[in-house]
């Protein structure tokens, strides 16, 4: 073992105890009742709202939390706390109580408390960071915008959107009314799905099947997605390579005359999903062929096949990225096609970074310069290759000081000023009264 060595360990081991000891005496805990945790607003049936949020002495790992009722949740389910442009803590989605939009896509019938009529029931949790410790006293706010999907009913109702806090703030009411039946006599394509959120940079893409049993896909067909040119995104690598298995769930707008349905009126659409796998992809075009013959279930069917990125920013407007063009082309195993669309679409954009992707521009053409005309090959001497140049491995020995003859008392030294230092540290830290 080496001199360095020695001291650390001695060192570590001196101050263990106090470490020990000092970390129980500021543990973290629940400040609710301390902080103010005000809602100011909700807006858009619960997709917009914002919380002030003030308080003062807080430590590191403190936390808080506040309940949301029918308000949208928060993009990725997290979002940093800032305050002075210090980030401060984490705003989380804690725990999920009643989920409108997973009731309606689920298969399973509930009738308990928890599968009424609504969107998202939530918990927030704020927890704070080491940063937090430069202030004495603090006053930030937190806004958020995202969709909040509302249950699919069989009968007109009426939900409250709310947030308690400190303070409990009321929304507007939203009017639930009787989602319509659909019946469905083709197999064709539908507009494609996109969204980003500019919180994480995360972004989905996927395909419409609006699908009837009486014109069903076989396994070996295939679809073919089609970026056109001045389409404002394009596909990206990061999801879904060649091989991926990808679902394409049945989504709960397929309501039909015999949809199951519960006692708040609240549909049950869930069934079984169309299993594709991708053949092959680039920018502009992305290939799935279906593993197995597609369910015998009517039904509006879709799945995320690709994350996606902006190529063109200019198309943004108010949060939402347009002139998403793309071609959507069903094949049968024999080369017929079973249907081929044109496309025009649109992706929101979640969260509080929409700049990030309006920036994006196109870039120009340049105009190319006619080439030089090539002069005779002239002979060169050889040049070799340059190589990056590696350390040395000659050992490096440091002068001899002197100092490393004294070195076995400097230890002992570190040893008994570490021991000293806590006996102390314990007597003083036994008279103080929590």
């Amino acid at each position: 073992m080496n001199f360095r060595s020695k001291i650390t360990i001695f060192i570590l081991a001196a101050l263990f105890s106090i470490v020990s000891f000092g970390s129980s005496a500021f543990a973290a805990k629940d400040i609710t009742s301390q902080l103010k945790i005000e809602p100011k607003s909700i807006k858009s049936s619960g997709r917009e709202w914002s919380i002030d949020i003030s308080g003062q002495n807080v430590k590191e790992g403190d936390w808080a939390a506040f309940r949301a009722e029918n308000i949208s949740l928060i993009p990725g389910n997290s979002v940093d706390l800032k305050y002075k442009n210090d980030k401060i803590g984490i705003i989380s989605v804690d725990k999920i109580y009643s989920d409108g939009h997973g009731l309606n896509v689920s298969s399973v019938v509930r009738n308990d408390e928890n599968a009424k009529p609504g969107s998202t029931v939530w918990q927030g949790k704020i927890v704070f960071n080491k940063n937090i410790e430069k202030y004495a006293d603090f006053k930030t706010s937190i806004s958020n915008n995202n969709t909040n999907y509302f249950s699919y009913v069989n009968r007109d109702v009426t939900v409250e959107t709310k947030i308690i806090g400190s303070t409990t703030l009321k929304g507007e009411d939203v009017k639930l009314t009787k989602q319509p039946l659909i019946n469905i006599n083709k197999t064709t394509t539908g507009l494609s799905g996109a969204q980003f959120n500019s919180n994480s940079g995360g972004s989905v893409f996927g395909p419409t099947i609006v699908y009837s049993k009486n014109d069903p896909i076989k396994a070996g067909s295939k679809i073919k997605i089609t970026m056109t040119e001045d389409s404002s995104i394009r596909f990206d690598d990061k999801t879904y390579p060649v091989g991926s298995t990808v679902l394409l769930n049945r989504m709960r707008e397929s309501i039909t005359a015999s949809t199951p349905v519960n006692k708040y009126g609240v549909y049950f659409v869930g069934g079984p999903s169309m299993e594709l796998k991708v053949v092959s992809r680039s920018e502009t075009e992305i290939v799935l062929e279906f593993v197995k013959d597609a369910p015998a279930v009517d039904g509006i069917y879709r799945g995320w096949i690709s994350s996606i990125k902006v190529v063109d920013g200019s198309a943004i407007k108010n949060g939402t990225i347009n002139d998403v063009k793309h071609i959507v082309d069903l094949v049968a195993p024999n080369g017929n096609t079973i249907d081929k669309r044109g496309f025009n679409g649109s992706a929101p954009i979640f969260g509080s970074n929409v700049e990030t992707y309006a920036k994006i521009r196109k870039p120009e053409a340049k105009p190319q310069k006619p080439a030089p005309v090539p002069t005779p090959a002239q002979p060169q001497p050889a040049v070799e290759v340059s190589k990056d140049e590696k350390p040395s491995s000659s050992k490096v020995q440091a002068p001899n000081t002197g100092f490393e003859k004294s070195q076995n008392f400097i230890i002992l030294a570190f040893a008994i000023l570490g021991v000293t230092t806590a006996v102390v540290f314990r007597k003083k830290l036994a008279k103080i009264k929590i």
